[in-house]
């Protein structure tokens, strides 16, 4: 069958101007606490335009490390946060929820900063698992954790439904590069980006689209991070206008040979 190629028109968003590119962050952490666990695993959360703002995150067991404030001692008080602990979770299957709360940087407040650790092998049996990438992190370590993090963002010019009209951002646990993953070194950990250049793509994967199929196409708007899965989606309720809808434009095999391209323009109405 002909594959269809897709293209995503430009979508006018009431935004504030944005650096272009990745963020130029510092791999360094201040101060780091004795960790109790062999292999601690690091992540890094950036906030503005400029991705100047650092928070690190340094998971050691069921403890989650986080520089709230942003000034790089992990050693403070208030920075420890103990994995949430039910009767009947077993962390080898259910993995660790840690609900962190207010992370202040760059003089502006966020709220509901949650981080959830998953068992990759959760995914396995679900459509996630059919994945190439997720199969690869899988077969390199069985106990692998996917990550999701979730935070309601005081950003200028956005407003959303979070936390006092916070814009409201979902990180992992995959993207269209691969999963969410932390690394165990600051040098290569992933990096989430709270207030970089808005752009649209696909929810996960790219779809293909197939003569006489249907297919779903799910597309997200938020911020490319540094690493797998790390791409930001922000909320749109209450942020992107009703009226703001996204444009496919889709490029059709010509009926006879030499002829050029036709061109279909599709405008999405449905929001998820």
């Amino acid at each position: 069958m002909t594959r269809v190629a897709l293209l995503l028109a430009a979508v006018s968003l009431a935004v504030a101007p944005a650096a272009a590119g990745q963020p130029d962050v510092s791999r360094t952490i201040g101060r780091e606490p004795v960790y109790q666990s062999k292999a601690p695993k690091y992540g890094l959360l950036v906030f503005g335009p400029q991705g100047k703002g650092l928070v690190w995150v340094v998971l050691d067991g069921d403890t989650l490390y986080v520089d709230r404030n942003g000034n790089g001692d992990l050693t403070e008080p208030g920075k420890k946060i103990v994995a949430e602990k039910r009767p009947d979770r077993d962390p080898e299957e259910e993995g660790y929820a840690f609900d962190v709360g207010d992370v202040a940087v760059g003089g502006r407040t966020h709220k509901g900063l949650s981080v959830y650790c998953t068992p990759l092998k959760r995914y396995a049996g679900a459509a996630l698992g059919k994945r190439d990438d997720v199969k690869a992190a899988l077969a390199k370590d069985p106990k692998a954790l996917a990550v999701r993090v979730g935070l309601d963002v005081d950003m200028p010019g956005i407003k959303g439904n979070g936390i006092g009209g916070r814009a409201v951002f979902l990180a992992g646990p995959v993207d269209l590069s691969g999963v969410f993953q932390l690394a165990a070194t600051p040098a290569e950990a992933p990096v989430v980006w709270f207030g970089g250049p808005l752009e649209i793509t696909f929810y996960s994967e790219v779809p293909s689209l197939r003569v006489g199929r249907s297919s779903e196409l799910v597309l997200v708007v938020g911020s490319a991070g540094i690493g797998p899965g790390t791409f930001a989606m922000l909320g749109y309720e209450s942020t992107i206008p009703k009226d703001v809808k996204p444009v496919v434009e889709l490029r059709l095999p010509a009926p006879k040979a030499g002829e050029p391209l036709r061109k279909e323009a599709f405008e999405l109405k449905d929001r998820c």
